[in-house]
């Protein structure tokens, strides 16, 4: 299976063993690992660095107005790849007269949107008295640029890294398959690399204003 943040290689060359498919653990079980690492590393910085597809988030319409724009719905995520109907990106607007969504993705000259920042701005809906959970937006973003630049920064990496090594270290029952050595026991190890990742982590994280 595919990994993004690190490879196998690069958790071998770190633990400083070999990890192939007759390996214990084998090449199969290290790569689940790592998908399972990048997934929570996602889930706790709040930001991705390959493109990740986010299905229809509710926003209300706020009475806010910007001239020029429109009404602003600011997206939970930034980098926001250019929408596309084809790649399944969707702006729908719920038309309470008829209980339907209406997606206005194929008809650009409804909003326009500021993909670096995940900010989406909708023209003629100022005087609207149906507001509450009226948009339902889904779209893809990812990366350190927007429209899905996927380059994972040093740091991202090595946290991944140590979070996998951290996970075999925990489950490797028989100690001899992972041999160490120096002053250094693989407990502390381990709170070292944590103390790295907690570090990584604090400092990607995304700041997220919470609004009514």
């Amino acid at each position: 299976m595919a990994t993004t943040y690190c490879s196998v290689e690069d958790v071998s060359d770190f633990l400083r063993v070999p990890i192939t498919a007759n390996t214990t653990p084998n090449k199969t079980q290290v790569e689940k690992i790592i998908n399972r690492k990048e997934s929570e590393f996602e889930r706790r910085t709040g930001h991705a660095w390959r493109v990740k597809t986010i299905t229809r988030e509710v926003h209300s319409l706020p009475l806010l107005y910007t001239f020029g724009w429109g009404t602003p719905i600011f997206l939970r995520h930034r980098r926001i790849l250019d929408l596309d109907n084809d790649q399944g990106d969707k702006v729908e607007i719920w038309q309470g007269a008829s209980a339907t969504w209406e997606n206005i993705v194929t008809n650009g000259q409804w909003f326009d949107v500021e993909y670096e920042r995940g900010s989406l701005h909708l023209r003629g809906f100022l005087f609207s008295i149906l507001r509450r959970n009226r948009v339902r937006v889904t779209y893809r973003y990812g990366g350190e640029e927007y429209s899905g630049d996927t380059t994972i920064p040093d740091d991202i990496k090595d946290c991944i890294i140590k979070m996998t090594a951290i996970d075999i270290m925990n489950t490797s029952f028989r100690m001899d398959e992972l041999p160490s050595g120096g002053t250094t026991s693989p407990s502390e190890s381990k709170k070292y690399w944590q103390e790295d990742i907690e570090n990584c982590i604090a400092n990607r994280r995304e700041v997220v204003v919470v609004g009514i």
